[in-house]
């Protein structure tokens, strides 16, 4: 006779019954032993690994984007840094232009880089056509051409219409007198003047952020001083 304990245990360990081929049968056995039931709760080993995939792709991703980010930052760090204006420590501020005493009537402009101005002592003497318009005494000019902003030298062997001495725009060819009067170009006025004041002493003090547009009257703009040169 059999008993119910050899009954239940026949499907796990019995070989394979007559007529079943060996492969049909581990097949079998492996589903039973692998297979998960509808509603079954997932094993405590499977739910750690699936969350440690999770977790690591959520590290993939935001180490990209926290890269890309820093990619980005330090662009627009060089752009910033690329684009930062130079060598204008005084610009914008009072710049000192020396003692009244240093400037000849008549002579060349002399340039403040840091200011960004021209210091020149109009002599109203100089009737020539790049002179001074009649201007007499300090007038400070900023040195920026009122077309682009390019950089306008002074150019004492420069020549324009037989007359040597010139401010001239090495960008678009504006030329300007003594006292930055346009003469020629596609500037839209003359150059800009820059407000000046003198001590007691003669000592000059140009206000680089008080700026006035350049015009026809630059020569009356200048500063008339009991100290500079006669």
């Amino acid at each position: 006779m059999t008993n119910a304990a050899d009954t239940s245990n026949a499907g796990i360990g019995a070989s394979p019954a007559a007529g079943e081929s060996g492969d049909a049968w581990r097949q079998a056995i492996a589903t039973r032993r692998t297979q998960q039931a509808a509603g079954q709760n997932v094993p405590g080993a499977q739910a750690q690994r699936e969350d440690a995939d999770v977790s690591r792709r959520r590290f993939i991703r935001g180490s990209f984007l926290g890269g890309l980010g820093l990619a980005l930052l330090g662009s627009v760090g060089f752009l910033l840094d690329y684009l930062y204006p130079r060598n204008v420590k005084g610009f914008g501020g009072p710049v000192p232009g020396g003692n009244v005493k240093e400037y000849k009537k008549g002579a060349d402009p002399k340039h403040f880089p840091d200011g960004q101005f021209y210091l020149v002592n109009l002599d109203p003497a100089e009737s020539r056509a790049g002179g001074s318009g009649g201007g007499a005494g300090l007038i400070a000019l900023w040195h920026k051409c009122p077309h682009l902003g390019c950089t306008v030298p002074w150019r004492p062997e420069f020549a324009y219409e037989g007359d040597k001495g010139w401010f001239r725009c090495p960008c678009h060819g504006s030329t300007y007198t003594k006292a930055g009067v346009r003469v020629f170009g596609p500037a839209p006025r003359s150059m800009d003047t820059m407000a000046i004041s003198i001590d007691g002493s003669g000592n000059i003090t140009v206000n680089t952020g008080a700026r006035q547009p350049g015009g026809t009257n630059n020569p009356q703009r200048a500063v008339k001083h009991p100290q500079l040169p006669a």
